[in-house]
């Protein structure tokens, strides 16, 4: 299979972005420890194979929503991680949850710390909106590229009034 690969810049910096026939697989900050690997291990071709993904991309880093689906195809994951990304999927805009609701919604409710840890490594960020989980007590929580930027694209998303659950946070 041919991977296809592009970085796109955004106002939150530039990023990495790793497609194929198949689907969209990564979506990472171009400074990103991964990128490496992922261009060794895949040896991609400049340039997209579906351009709609930069679209729907610089939408959703904008707050905005547009009608245009993207393709997912997850690499390089167990099957666990995929539950929780697919639940993440479901969160809508604006809106945050926590990581024990998404346990909830898997077939392991207890395990709170490997959701947290599935969300952590979300290969496919902001399509797939890992930012919208905190904390249960209400924190922000931790995020991939820093709280600062998980708290710019949760305000982004609402127009600067994120809802009261986020807003309640440290």
């Amino acid at each position: 299979m041919q991977f296809h690969s592009e970085i796109v810049n955004s106002k939150f910096g530039k990023f990495y972005i790793l497609d194929s026939r198949k689907g969209l697989h990564f979506i990472l900050k171009n400074n990103d420890k991964r990128v490496k690997a992922l261009i060794k291990n895949y040896n991609p071709i400049k340039g997209l194979f579906n351009k709609n993904i930069i679209k729907v991309f610089q939408s959703n880093i904008l707050g905005n929503k547009i009608a245009l689906k993207v393709k997912i195809k997850f690499l390089e994951c167990s099957e666990f991680q995929k539950i929780v990304w697919k639940e993440l999927l479901k969160i809508k805009q604006g809106t945050t949850t926590f990581y024990s609701e998404i346990a909830n919604l898997t077939s392991y409710p207890k395990a709170v710390r490997a959701v947290a840890s599935a969300v952590g490594k979300n290969p496919i960020s902001v399509i797939v909106p890992c930012h919208r989980v905190i904390r249960k007590n209400g924190l922000i929580g931790g995020y991939a590229w820093g709280v600062k930027m998980k708290r710019a694209l949760l305000d982004v998303e609402v127009s600067g009034m994120a809802d009261s659950i986020y807003r309640g946070g440290k």
